[in-house]
């Protein structure tokens, strides 16, 4: 397809504070996020708005709100917003690029008229809320209004995938330049120009449910006719349409204004229309409700639509290789190669559903906690997981374009093979983007797994990780590789910082006279290396106590470390703990810390860092008791 682009307090006060922000988010207040979008290089303001008595554990469907001319978020009444929230959804409505608050505090303030830009900051703000822990992935709504139909259409075919949205619903949006040449002041000859501002050059490539409201008299137009271009380009071949859309239809499907679904309309009128009502949100919520309802659309991968991930699919995926065929793209990045055949596998033979991505055989989730000493922790977001299908995390806490923000990376499962990705809070933690797995040049070996950032004084990053051909446990050295990055996605690898038999999951960290590593070796215990550049390690001893399951130490403010694991051998049970040490090699087991696990699963890996207003943040995983329990769910 042409024009692809792609925050030390008492901790009563903390426990006070942590309640009094439960209550009001039970309560129905929003939550803000800040959402980042490459093209523009602009946050995007958003908030969210959840059920006012959410249920743990509970995916709700979701639905975004694209404001109409070059409107802001203000489009949409808190009211209204939550009132929807209400009946069972989430629902999330924002500021495009250069409008409102996402403009970089005034530096970036282009209008961009619903074009690629503002397409690909919409196409960012659907992958954060497929990425929620309080989203199912597979029931996912646009609502536009008005000249928002641009920037909808355009995002929902240009990014047909990541996530697969279910249905687009739109209120008296126009077709084409003819409608808002006047209103965009372009040239109407300017044809490059009017390509990725006309949403009839995208509206026929959805596949999803699409739903146009008209009203008797348009708020702009002199007739039904943009209405009528939207519809007829939206109905599938199979019903005289020019689209695919399996399901299309203009206003409600019951009662005045109602009209059979997949028409094709003659003419410039309508004859069944709604009556000119202020209420359009009342009018609005029974077709989102009946949107949510209706069937998942195939999974992603499910390239022929038989219902099933097979060799018919991974044949149009070989025939589309090395080529920007959105359809075989699975990954949405302007190319078809290994990643989109990693994505099509993991979902191979799979049948049904499965809109947002494929389910599979995975437990493990992460989930985030804060303390005020470094010992008393208090669980986040009501101990739900901040992403699933994931293990092995750390963190790191850094400035990127001018804002405090934390970083993950961790063990992605939803590819095969598995991989590393990251996730990015600008809130502290209350909320986090979408998984974006990362890329690293140079690297020589099937997969990177087991990551440990470490943040350098020039902002840079170092990622140190387990680089291998084969499973853990299997034959030959496994090497920990060293790669640097600047903007926390991209990296290349600098070479192998430390090797020998059975080795996974390191964790760095600097002391006085360089780096120490802890990396597990399968066999053996915790091996401890030494290293006076951080790039080439040499062992020096074993960890004392041999504990496993530790990882990277935080420094402490009055000097020493603290660091935290989680494992056999202490007190005889699987138990959460600390250990403390002056110089970073002699450890001290530390009475009082705590972190409570879920009744049916136990924590791993917990990974601690400093906030940068004091206090700090923990991301850990959690698997079920007895490795049982449901599918993690993958994007």
């Amino acid at each position: 397809m042409t024009g692809r682009t792609s925050r030390f307090a008492p901790f009563i006060l903390v426990i006070l504070a942590i309640t009094l922000a439960s209550a009001a988010h039970g309560q129905g207040q929003p939550t803000v996020a800040w959402v980042p979008n490459p093209t523009s290089g602009v946050q995007l303001f958003t908030l969210t708005f959840r059920p006012t008595n959410p249920q743990p554990g509970v995916r709700y469907p979701a639905i975004v709100y694209v404001p109409g001319g070059t409107g802001t978020n203000a489009a949409f009444s808190d009211a209204n917003m939550q009132a929807q929230a209400n009946l069972g959804f989430v629902t999330v409505k924002f500021d495009p690029d250069g409008r409102g608050q996402s403009t970089n505090g005034g530096a970036y303030t282009v209008e961009d008229f619903g074009g690629f830009i503002q397409q690909d900051g919409l196409h960012q703000i659907l992958k954060y809320v497929a990425g929620r822990s309080d989203v199912d992935s597979q029931n996912i709504h646009v609502q536009s209004r008005s000249f928002g139909i641009t920037m909808s259409a355009g995002a929902l075919a240009r990014y047909p995938h990541t996530p697969q949205v279910k249905s687009l619903v739109e209120w008296e949006g126009p077709a084409d330049r003819s409608d808002t040449a006047g209103f965009t002041g372009h040239d109407i000859a300017d044809n490059l120009w009017w390509f990725e501002h006309e949403p009839t050059n995208f509206v026929n490539q959805f596949g999803g449910d699409f739903i146009a409201v008209q009203s008797t008299a348009d708020h702009v137009q002199p007739d039904h006719l943009h209405t009528i271009k939207l519809n007829n380009r939206a109905v599938n071949a199979a019903s005289g349409g020019a689209g695919r859309t399996r399901f299309a239809r203009v206003n409600g499907a019951t009662g005045a204004g109602s009209n059979a679904a997949n028409q094709v309309f003659q003419g410039t009128m309508l004859v069944s229309t709604i009556a000119e009502t202020t209420a359009l949100e009342p009018f609005l919520r029974p077709i989102m409700q009946e949107m949510a309802a209706r069937p998942p659309r195939p999974r992603v991968g499910d390239l022929t639509g038989n219902g099933t991930v097979d060799a018919a699919d991974l044949a149009l995926i070989l025939a589309a290789w090395d080529t920007d065929v959105a359809d075989a793209d699975l990954s949405d990045d302007g190319v078809v190669l290994g990643q989109d055949m990693a994505i099509l596998l993991a979902g191979w033979g799979g049948g049904g559903g499965g809109g947002g991505g494929s389910q599979g055989p995975v437990t493990h989730d992460l989930r985030s906690a804060s303390s005020a000493d470094g010992l008393i922790w208090v669980k986040d977001n009501l101990d739900e997981p901040i992403i699933e299908a994931a293990s092995v995390p750390c963190l790191i806490s850094r400035v990127e374009n001018g804002n405090d923000v934390l970083r993950s990376y961790f063990v992605d499962a939803c590819d095969t093979p598995e991989h590393i990705s990251t996730i990015v809070s600008t809130d502290g933690g209350a909320t986090w983007s979408a998984r974006e797995p990362i890329v690293v040049t140079g690297a020589t070996t099937l997969k990177e797994v087991d990551p440990c950032a470490i943040v350098m004084g020039d902002g840079s990053i170092r990622l140190y990780y387990y680089a291998t051909a084969e499973n853990p446990g299997g034959p030959g050295s496994h090497p920990i590789d060293l790669a640097v990055g600047l903007d926390g996605v991209n990296f290349a690898r600098v070479g192998t910082a430390f090797a020998m038999e059975g080795l996974v999951d390191p964790d760095v960290f600097a002391v006085a006279d360089g780096w120490i590593m802890h990396v597990m070796a399968l066999e053996s215990g915790t091996v401890v290396a030494h290293s006076t550049d951080g790039l080439s390690f040499t062992q020096v001893g074993m960890l004392s106590p041999a504990n496993y399951g530790v990882t990277a130490p935080v420094r402490l403010s009055g000097g020493g470390f603290r660091m935290y694991g989680f494992g056999q051998g202490v007190g005889g049970q699987d138990t959460f703990y600390s250990m403390t040490s002056p110089t970073g090699l002699a450890w001290t087991l530390e009475p009082g810390v705590r972190l409570d696990a879920p009744s049916d699963r136990e924590i791993t890996d917990p990974f601690v860092v400093g906030l940068p207003g004091g206090g700090w943040k923990m991301i850990y995983k959690t698997s079920p008791v007895g490795g049982q329990g449901t599918p993690g769910q993958c994007p």
